[in-house]
Parts: C-alpha cells; structure tokens; sequence
C-alpha cells in the first residue's frame, strides 16, 4: 500500500510586492471580506453582467470561500484599487486543488499579473512539501495568452470543453494539469478503454508517462430499431436539501465511481419510484450542468444518460457534463451510446486508498457548435479535431448507414 503524506495545512499568507507602472508597487495579498464589494466591482468591469460563476454573483458564497481554509483567493492591488483576482480551491482528502476565476484589468494586463500569481501560489501548493499532488485549471480560448501562461508553469495539456460556458456568448475551454511526480507514480494501471477514447489518451501520453492502456470493445446500443422509452423525471432545485440528501446517500449503479470534486449539487432529477436518483450542479448563469452521481438499479446506462440528457434539455440546460472512470469500457461506451462526446482525459484525478484513478471528460450540448472565435495552441487544436471525428460519427455517420 502507498502511503501518502500526512494532511494538507492551510495557506501561508503571502503579501508580497512587485514592481508596477512607473515604479508604484503592485501588492499580491490574500483577499479578505472587506474586499468582497470591489472584488466583485472588478469582475463587473471586466465581463459586465455576464460572467457566469455563483461564486462572484452570490455574496453569502463568496465570503464563504474568502474565510474558508481549503480556499485561496489571491488579489492583486495597485495604489488601493484591486486590478487582478485569482483564486484555488484545494481538497485537502482528496490532494487536488483547481485554480480558476483569474481575472485582470485591461490596463495591467501587459504587467504579466495572472502569470506571476499563478506562479506565487504554484510554489506553496507544489513545492518542497507539497499540499497537492495535481492541481488543474481551465483556460479560456478567446486569447491564446491564458494557455500559454499554464503551459509555461508545466501544466500538461489535457482536452477541451467544448461550447461549454456562455460569458458574452457561449465558449470553449481548455483543460490543463500539474502534476507531481508522486502522483503519476501512484495511478492504477493499467487502464482500460474502449478503442473510440484511445486518441484521446494517446494525446495526453505523448506529453506524461502514462504507458499504454488496455483496448477493449464494449456494446454500444445499435441506432436501428425502437429506442426504448425514456425514464420519467421530477426535478427539485432546494439547493439545501438536495446537499443535505446527496450527503447522506451512496452513489450506486452506473454512478458508483463519479466523481466531481469542487462542485455541489443543487439539482435533483428522480423518477416517479424514486428508484432512480441523479444529482446535479446546475450553473444557471451559463445553463450548464455537471453530473455528480446518483443511484439506479437500471441496467441500461445509455437510457439512463439519455433520460437525464432530455430531462435538462427539457429545463432549458444546454450543457452536460459526465466523468467516467479508464477502467469501465462498458460505462464508456453507453455513455457514447448516449451522444456523450469524449473531450479530455484526466490522468490520476481521483485518490481511491492508495492509488489516482483516471477519468475520461464527456459533454454533451444541445447548442450548435461553434468554433469561429476559438483560438487553440498546440495540442488542443488535436484535441479539437478528435472531438469532431467523434461528433460527426455519432451525429453525421449513422444517417448514412440507415436504411432507406
């Protein structure tokens, strides 16, 4: 058995100054709940009304965070006004943390404020006693500049999420990762994938050791004949008792391995038997929503994704969001059964005991897709040409081999 280091501490509070325009000293700190009404003045200048995080639109969840110690919210401060914002959840169980919601003012965005954040904070989560053994971000791609700026920190590039989050329109994202050496050397191996994912591991390999999986086909439910008849949902949105039931209940089924970590649910889908239960984080800014897990004693996981799939769409959803293990290629592949498309492949994301289990990313959108305004360095613009091969023959392919 591995063992793993003793429990993460909470941050140091770094204050630390940097050169600005003309001299004046940039101030890096740590922000606190005074700063909770220019925080959000600062988002507010930046995308208007639009930016899609609960964590900037709802004050109760942001002084949350600000006070909390598995967060770190790093500002940026020059001559008393906050110029820049960056923020990192950790999982102290699980050694994760997320690095999101950066956001710079126009006039220092030249000053490289994000980069030298991101590094700052880099240093306590990574360094010689590390806290975490991966830490991930996502990255927008209307600029190349934010995946440059992980890519130059060692992130390894890992997929796209596509159309996925709606700021002034409806955007792709980048997923990135740092890992420890630790971690690599704890994943389980081998993992086993269905031959439709091979390139998508194949992508992320080409920049880790990961070694090569095991290849193994599973049933995908055929597009001829009657689709059998969906499941029928209610849905409860009291986000309180949804956390509070979620909390107490064991993911089963077709759910037993989901894992989303960071997120809360605040959906409920549940049949009429309540045999079937599936929760969810529903981002209502962006429409979006994120699978969390569940339980169900149906059989067939395609219908039970395509009845999720259709009780969203029925409720105005135009994103989901679905993570399946690299060691289920029958989970997998009902998954593509249900047009969920594979986007993005996690190397050790989750501990389990001793061992990081990987995970597949799959989406589905119900918008059309649109890649005019993305710019992609690298390897996402492959990660981009798989995710269309894989789109065109679940969505394009089968009408040509139907029978006239």
């Amino acid at each position: 058995m591995v063992e793993y280091p003793s429990a993460m501490q909470p941050f140091p509070r770094l204050d630390s100054t940097l050169p600005g325009p003309s001299g004046a000293p940039i101030r890096l700190r740590r922000a606190a709940v005074t700063d909770m009404r220019r925080i959000r003045a600062l988002y507010a200048e930046v995308y208007g009304a639009n930016y899609p995080l609960s964590l900037i639109l709802d004050p109760a969840q942001m002084r949350r965070a600000i006070e909390s110690p598995s967060c770190y919210w790093l500002l940026a401060e020059f001559q008393g006004r906050i110029v820049a914002s960056l923020v990192f959840e950790l999982d102290h169980a699980q050694r994760i943390a997320k690095a999101f919601g950066a956001v710079v003012v126009k006039a220092h965005r030249k000053h490289d404020l994000a980069n030298t954040m991101m590094a700052a904070v880099m240093r306590e989560l990574t360094g010689a006693r590390p806290r975490a053994d991966v830490v991930y971000a996502t990255t927008r791609t209307v600029t190349t500049a934010p995946q440059h700026m992980t890519e130059n920190l060692g992130f390894a590039k890992l997929g796209i999420f596509p159309n996925a989050h709606k700021v002034f329109e409806h955007e792709t994202h980048c997923l990135a990762a740092n890992f420890t050496p630790a971690a690599l050397r704890r994943r389980r191996t081998p993992v086993v994938l269905i031959p439709e994912l091979e390139p998508f591991h194949r992508l992320v390999r080409g920049q880790l050791d990961l070694g090569r999986p095991i290849l193994r086909k599973a049933a995908v439910r055929p597009a001829a004949g009657p689709a059998p008849e969906l499941l029928s949902f209610e849905s409860i949105s009291a986000p309180h008792f949804v956390r509070h039931r979620f909390a107490r209940q064991r993911n089963r089924g077709v759910f037993a391995t989901t894992f989303v970590p960071f997120h809360e649910p605040n959906l409920l889908l549940v049949t009429p038997d309540q045999k079937t239960e599936v929760y969810l984080h529903h981002g209502r800014p962006d429409r979006s929503s994120l699978i969390l897990g569940g339980h169900t004693n149906e059989t067939d996981s395609a219908l039970v994704f395509d009845s999720i799939a259709a009780a969203l769409n029925a409720l105005g959803v135009s994103y989901i969001e679905l993570l399946v293990d690299a060691y289920s290629p029958e989970i997998q592949a009902q998954a593509l059964s249900a047009r969920f498309l594979p986007s993005a492949y996690f190397p050790a994301f989750r501990r389990v005991g001793g061992r990081r289990w990987d995970y597949i990313v799959f989406s589905r959108s119900f918008e059309i897709l649109d890649f005019r305004n993305v710019r992609l360095i690298s390897i996402y613009r492959d990660f981009l040409k798989e995710y269309f091969k894989a789109w065109q023959t679940l969505y394009i392919n089968q009408a040509f081999q139907a029978p006239l």
